[in-house]
């Protein structure tokens, strides 16, 4: 009966409040995920048909995001951190997304550390247990 009972609120739609809530929630355990693991953290959240738009032309797929990202996470003493400060969901529920600030550092070639701020979008795609997969992100 219990089992159930939880079926049933899971199919049930969130308020548009609480699916805009679950998303930041989303976005920053995606940033504490990143943040405790770099680039094995940050692919935990993303779907395996994951898509970018990138300077190099489009890049689909959960093996090509990571190697698009390795170079990345592969720089010196490299960190990015953000912060969501909208998040917006569709109505029934299944995508959405979060917009927010970040910044990155790392260390250059002659080993001084580069700060960069920027913006981000991140379009997240509902998952049958309720939680969110990244399915897009970009940023400046």
């Amino acid at each position: 009966m219990k089992t159930l009972l939880a079926a049933l609120l899971l199919a049930l739609p969130l308020a548009a409040g609480d699916l805009e809530d679950s998303l930041k929630a989303a976005d920053r355990a995606f940033d504490k995920s990143t943040l405790e693991r770099g680039l094995d953290g940050w692919m935990s959240w993303f779907a395996d048909d994951a898509v970018l738009n990138t300077h190099e032309g489009v890049i689909q797929g959960r093996a090509a995001v990571r190697a698009h990202y390795s170079a990345m996470f592969a720089r010196k003493e490299f960190s990015i951190r953000w912060q969501p400060l909208h998040a917006e969901a569709s109505k029934d529920g299944t995508l959405g997304y979060t917009i927010g600030s970040a910044e990155t550092s790392f260390r250059n070639d002659k080993g001084e550390i580069q700060k960069r701020s920027g913006r981000y979008l991140t379009v997240w795609r509902r998952q049958p247990g309720g939680g969110w997969k990244v399915v897009s992100d970009i940023g400046n």
